[in-house]
Parts: structure tokens; C-alpha cells; sequence
């Protein structure tokens, strides 16, 4: 049982940013719906959901799925606390940091990650820790952000700056980009690899991205080498975007959805 990480969550582990990965799974739920129904195989005998946070991406894995069992693994206790709370039978969760293997389960048949590669300084050794968790012919499918693209210049420079503040911890923002990349080697096949973009609404993604800063502006990294003033006047203008107060165009999101078989 692992309860710690080498890897530097930026986004935090407070009550804001619980509350800001129950807007996320909301408002990604479908594509990622649709992305399982597409490439998830049925009722697999074990899921193993990486990263799994609060359980939002573990549940919805499980329904779609109809895994026998579903595991969520994260090395978070106060996430897991909070996805333990509403029992489901077929679901079970596990502190563990994901980049370490073996992993406390059994092998699995197919093994999901949504918006986790980015926060690692090292995601080959992750892959290849996936891949030991794998039974031979598992799946593997993988959700980033490729790129992020908004016409606000408050949206604009906030992008700028997270890309600035996950570089620091070795971490890449939009890693999507490189994806194909990054699974090639590390014992896993590639199947299929595109690029889903969508066009999320200006006032969800400010208001995640509000609320995003309302944790890492106390980041040691954030107040060594920032502007401690533009990051509250950035705060200010999502604020504004995410009440409607000031309008703004829908951002797109490229997600590079990926599909691997272990080897």
C-alpha cells in the first residue's frame, strides 16, 4: 500500500480541487463515454481505472465497460476517501502511486487514464509499469490534451502560465502531442491514435481553470518565480468569464485519444 508520489500534482488535493474534478468529469463525461463504447472490450473480467481520483472516471468505466471488477488507483487518500464513500458492488480502490509497479491487484484485461500522463515527470516508466500490470492482449486506452486554444487573452495567458508551472516539475501540458511517442517501447502496441476535439463552453473551462489557481497560486514554484499579481488578476478575469460577466468564444480542446495493446 503506497500512500505517497514523487510526482508533483499542481492542481492539488484540497476540498476546491475535488469539487473542480467533479466539473471536469461533467463536462468530459462524453467523450469519454463515447470512447469506451468505441474501443473499451466488453465485459472484461478486470479494469483497472489509473489515477482514478474521486472515482468519476472509475464508475463511468464500470458502467460502460460492465467489467466484472473495476479497480481506481491513486495515491491520493483524501480522493480516495471521497470515492469510497457510495459503495458500488463490482468497485474497489486502492492507494497506490501509479508509477510504481507491482501493482496490489490482479492482472488486468484493460486499463484507462484520463488527463494523468501530463502530471508525470516521467510517463515511460509509468507505461512500462502499466504494461507489467497487463495481462497479454490487455487494452490500454489513454485520454491528454494535445493542445488548448482560446481567443481571451485572460484564457490565453493562463495557458501560459500552467504550461510554465508543469515544466517546472518536468511535467508537459499538452503532452498529446507527443503521446504516440511517449506509449511506443514501453511495452505497448499502438491500435489507434487521433485527435478528438471539442468546444467546451467558455464558462466551464473558466471556472476550472478559476479554481485551478485558487490552489497552485500557493505553489512554493508559482511563488519563487511568478507574478504574484498578474496570477490574482487572472484569477479575477475567469472569475468574471465563468459568472458571464464577461463574455467569451468557446475554448477548443484537442484530446488525443490513444489505444494500445500490451504486448
Amino acid at each position: 500500500m503506497m500512500t505517497s508520489t514523487t510526482n508533483h500534482y499542481t492542481f492539488g488535493e484540497t476540498d476546491t480541487a475535488a469539487q473542480r474534478l467533479a466539473l471536469l468529469a461533467a463536462a468530459y463525461q462524453p467523450a469519454t463515454r463515447v470512447f469506451l463504447d468505441e474501443w473499451g472490450p466488453r465485459e472484461p473480467e478486470h479494469a483497472i481505472d489509473l489515477g482514478c481520483g474521486p472515482g468519476y472516471t472509475t464508475r463511468l468505466v464500470h458502467r460502460r465497460l460492465r467489467s466484472r471488477l473495476t479497480t481506481g488507483l491513486d495515491a491520493s487518500p483524501r480522493f480516495l476517501q471521497e470515492a469510497q464513500r457510495t459503495p458500488d458492488a463490482g468497485i474497489g480502490f486502492v492507494c497506490h502511486d501509479v508509477t510504481q509497479e507491482p501493482f496490489p491487484t490482479a492482472p488486468a484485461d484493460v486499463l484507462f487514464s484520463r488527463f494523468l500522463l501530463t502530471h508525470l515527470h516521467d510517463p515511460g516508466t509509468a507505461l512500462r509499469a502499466w504494461a507489467a500490470a497487463a495481462r497479454p492482449g490487455a487494452r490500454l486506452l489513454l485520454q491528454e490534451t494535445a493542445w488548448l486554444r482560446a481567443d481571451d487573452p485572460t484564457m490565453i495567458r493562463y495557458y501560459e502560465l500552467v504550461a510554465k508551472l508543469q515544466s517546472g516539475y518536468g511535467q508537459s501540458l499538452e503532452i498529446g502531442i507527443d503521446l504516440e511517442t511517449c506509449v511506443r517501447s514501453r511495452g505497448w502496441k499502438i491500435l489507434s491514435s487521433r485527435l478528438a476535439v471539442l468546444q467546451q463552453p467558455a464558462e466551464v473551462m473558466a471556472n476550472l481553470h478559476a479554481m485551478n489557481i485558487r490552489t497552485w497560486a500557493r505553489d512554493r514554484l508559482v511563488q519563487a518565480s511568478f507574478d504574484l499579481v498578474e496570477v490574482a488578476r487572472i484569477q479575477a478575469g475567469l472569475d468574471r468569464i465563468a459568472a458571464g460577466a464577461q463574455p467569451a468564444h468557446p475554448v477548443s480542446n484537442a484530446i488525443r485519444q490513444l489505444v494500445a495493446v500490451a504486448e
